[in-house]
């Protein structure tokens, strides 16, 4: 997908928190269209990855370029950011998709949906509702619009959170690890949504431990450990021909459990 423009580019960037480097000399594009996930153990950067594109997390250096335009570089060797308004609105390009839900519990899944695009985009009410009813449609979930939070599921939560995402239109959506606080007989709902979207062509980087999901929907799969890329290649790549002895015994411990 290389012809395609790179929504995220990320060059050689380091994250330490204190002496501790999770992140180490880490490149990667993500291009318009493509499906990224992004594997590895606990402890290997993944999460970490995610939150420095959309500046939840500070790298210490390195260059960040989202949709073209750069959120943060290190002409001097630590990295420098735009200004604080720009990197707002160059993180409005990205949706992000948490664990755990973060919705508010005392608005309807609607007004949970519509809040964000009235609030920073200005978008007027009936054209917001009108968006957020197609997106729930999308999601499975258009008898839920008057419904709470507390009266969904952990299933139904991710997907009005999915929807709350794309109700910004974002460039990407980054998922971190969307179904690992869902019960294992619901995961399946929310993967299907994401596996929607990206037979509909959305930008989508995705951390997941769902191996079977990265292998049958992923255009392209990354291996993380220890802070560094160790790998990456198409599904049949990675899980097919490993090359390093480093994903060979992670694919074998994920195959033992």
């Amino acid at each position: 997908m290389t012809e395609n423009p790179a929504i995220i580019e990320v060059k050689n960037i380091t994250k330490r928190f204190g002496d501790l480097t999770v992140l180490s000399g880490v490149s990667l594009s993500v291009h318009k269209g493509e499906t990224v996930a992004i594997i590895g153990p606990s402890g290997s950067g993944k999460s970490t990855l995610l939150r420095s594109m959309n500046h939840l997390e500070k790298i210490n250096s390195g260059e960040i370029v989202i949709n073209g335009e750069t959120m943060v570089s290190s002409p001097k060797g630590t990295a420098e950011y735009v200004p604080e308004r720009e990197v707002r609105r160059i993180c409005g390009e990205i949706g992000m998709i948490f664990q755990h839900f973060n919705l508010f519990p005392h608005m309807t899944c609607l007004q949970n949906i519509t809040y964000a695009p009235q609030k920073v985009k200005k978008q007027p009410k009936a054209e917001a509702e009108a968006e957020a009813r197609r997106l729930l449609e999308l999601v499975g979930l258009a008898d839920k619009a008057d419904a709470y939070p507390g009266q969904l599921s952990g299933g139904q939560k991710q997907r009005v959170a999915i929807a709350r995402g794309l109700a910004m239109n974002p460039a990407v959506m980054l998922f971190d690890e969307p179904t690992s606080a869902l019960d294992p007989e619901i995961t399946g709902e929310v993967l299907a949504v994401i596996k929607k979207l990206a037979e509909n062509q959305m930008t989508m980087l995705i951390v997941t431990h769902e191996m079977g999901f990265a292998r049958e929907v992923a255009d392209r799969v990354i291996f993380m450990a220890d802070g560094h890329i160790m790998e990456q290649g198409s599904p049949a790549d990675i899980f097919e021909r490993p090359q390093s002895e480093r994903l060979q015994s992670f694919l074998r411990s994920i195959l033992r459990t």
